[in-house]
């Protein structure tokens, strides 16, 4: 087959010795290489040992998932000695040393390909990585180099020696169930969405938040969706000894897997709070969130203010301060005027910022100067 007949591929390479989940070909690491098939017939791989079962292939249909036996380094190499003629574009997902002989051997192969480094990381992980003369030849190597927060942008323009781009974690509805929220139909319930429990989500705080309001806001429920960490049984039982008139009123529905049903979650909210202490750049929830039309209540982690259209559709409070959060949420669930303008806000915003074909048709503009996008959105 002639190079001009041939399909253009983008594949996406999991770390060495690291596999993709399930979660992560319907998150940003799948989506990508997914809508470069469905926008432009592009050959979609991602590449990666087995990690679980992958059900959410159904919903990635046309892309292809090469599972290697071990994902060694070795092993990365020698996938990329068989396919190098079709990788036009090399995905990597974090700053990872383990991929520099990888990416040394994909120039050696493919001197003209397009490697993109999505960092998606936070500032704890980048402050603490030396810069070495093997990291700033790794970073030389990427023809775009993608932050998912402003914040973070900013950090690692002034860090590294590179052009940094913003390339925000979106929202796509691969399964045609999006519904524009309806304002009116929105419940007094505070929702939150992530792993329950974790160190990382502070999920305490939202609770002990929750309670030091809830006999000022008797109307207001908390929702808590999520897998629940076993390390949160002992506080959740506790809490609620300590808080009995508040079991009625702080549900927990679980893991929500079927889209159209954890969206429905999103639209049935007024606010949607996360109090976390550590992100890896703009969470997938804040875009599910704001194109849910919720108000928004966020600790400020790095991509804060990007959840927040820096104060138009929410607030933020200091990582761990749970007055202050207490104080936030307060303040909204009181002033029902805020958020109604908030969430109108939230809705355009996240229309406008963080539109998942809106973000790949501006990579494919930064790896090609190919489209018409015009990048308005992102300046």
């Amino acid at each position: 087959m002639s190079d001009k007949a041939r399909r253009r591929g983008i594949y996406a390479f999991a770390p060495p010795h690291q596999g993709w989940n399930n979660q992560q070909l319907t998150k940003n690491c799948g989506l990508v290489p997914y809508l470069f098939h469905k926008l432009w017939g592009w050959h979609a791989v991602m590449v990666g040992k087995r990690n679980g079962a992958y059900p959410a292939v159904a919903d990635v249909l046309g892309m292809d998932l090469d599972l290697l036996e071990s994902s060694s380094m070795e092993e990365q190499i020698a996938y990329v000695d068989a396919h190098a003629r079709d990788m036009d574009v090399l995905a990597l997902h974090g700053v990872y040393p383990t991929y520099f002989p990888v990416v040394a051997r994909y120039r050696e192969l493919r001197p003209d390909g397009r490697i993109y480094l999505e960092t998606d990381a936070n500032s704890y992980f980048e402050d603490r990585m030396p810069q070495t003369p093997e990291l700033l030849w790794f970073l030389s190597q990427c023809n775009v180099i993608g932050a998912s927060c402003r914040r973070m942008q900013e950090w690692l323009s002034t860090k590294w020696p590179f052009r940094i781009d913003y390339l925000p974690n979106g929202f796509y509805d691969l399964k045609g169930v999006y519904r524009t929220p309806d304002a009116a139909a929105k419940e007094d319930v505070i929702l939150t969405v992530g792993r329950l429990g974790t160190e990382q989500k502070r999920t305490e705080d939202l609770l002990q938040a929750f309670a030091l309001i809830a006999g000022q806001l008797p109307s207001w429920r908390l929702r808590l969706v999520g897998n629940i960490d076993p390390r949160f049984e002992l506080f959740r039982k506790a809490f609620f000894e300590q808080h009995p008139k508040l079991v009625a009123r702080i549900e927990f529905p679980g893991a929500i897997q079927e889209k159209a049903a954890l969206l429905a979650e999103y639209r049935r909210a007024k606010i949607f709070a996360l109090p976390s202490g550590l992100e890896g750049g703009t969470p997938n929830v804040v875009a599910e969130a704001l194109f849910s039309g919720c108000y928004m209540i966020v600790s400020d982690f790095d991509a804060y203010d990007d959840a927040i259209a820096g104060g138009a559709c929410g607030m933020h409070h200091a990582i761990g301060d749970i007055k202050a959060l207490a104080a936030c949420l307060a303040k909204a669930c009181a002033d029902p005027a805020l958020i109604a303008r908030g969430g109108r806000e939230a809705l355009l915003y996240g229309r406008e910022h963080f539109d998942f074909v809106k973000i790949v048709r501006r990579l494919r503009y930064l790896l090609f100067g190919e489209g018409d996008f015009d990048g308005s959105s992102f300046v």
